[in-house]
């Protein structure tokens, strides 16, 4: 809000948002998500509760919903996140390794 651009509501120029960013990065204060908001984000997705994702269905909501992912992001997170044997994503398994 602080830099909104008064003419054009729900714009920001690049020229005032930087710094601000910049600043916030400095100061730390964008912090990591817990596990247990990770957690309450991964059993809002999984409906049916079975306690893991498809890949595709976890690729396609962070590549489409929301601020969206890179290809590289999602294949970082695939790298760690997937279980070899079963190709579903655990995710009470995967918040434990980013921790």
């Amino acid at each position: 809000v602080a830099v909104e651009d008064q003419e054009t509501s729900g714009s920001v120029q690049l020229d005032r948002f930087l710094p601000v960013v910049s600043q916030i990065i400095q100061e730390n204060r964008l912090q990591p998500a817990s596990p247990e908001k990770l957690l309450k984000a991964f059993l809002t997705l999984d409906h049916e509760k079975k306690g893991y994702l498809t890949k595709e269905f976890l690729s396609k909501a962070v590549v489409e919903d929301g601020e969206p992912f890179t290809q590289e992001e999602v294949d970082e997170m695939m790298a760690i996140a997937i279980d070899a044997e079963t190709g579903h994503i655990p995710y009470e398994y995967y918040i434990n390794q980013l921790m």
